[in-house]
């Protein structure tokens, strides 16, 4: 997943993603463990990227360290 991102967008990932799941139950963890991420779309360069999961979510990860 994160071979085709910048070293900065691989960077956001792995910190806004240990972020999100901290944030869950393990529970709700276990469907979005990193082998769970299927996408990656760089939206907005230096803004945000939306992150794919397989069972159909996703979630923006912003360079200020936030999810939605």
């Amino acid at each position: 997943m994160l071979v085709k991102l910048s070293g900065n967008e691989q960077k956001l990932v792995e910190k806004v993603y240990k972020r999100h799941v901290n944030a869950m139950g393990l529970e709700e963890e276990k469907k979005y463990g990193k082998g769970e991420n299927t996408k990656v779309e760089k939206v907005i360069p230096n803004k945000y990227l939306n992150i794919h999961f397989a069972n159909g979510e996703w979630f923006k990860y912003c360079v200020d360290g936030t999810w939605g």
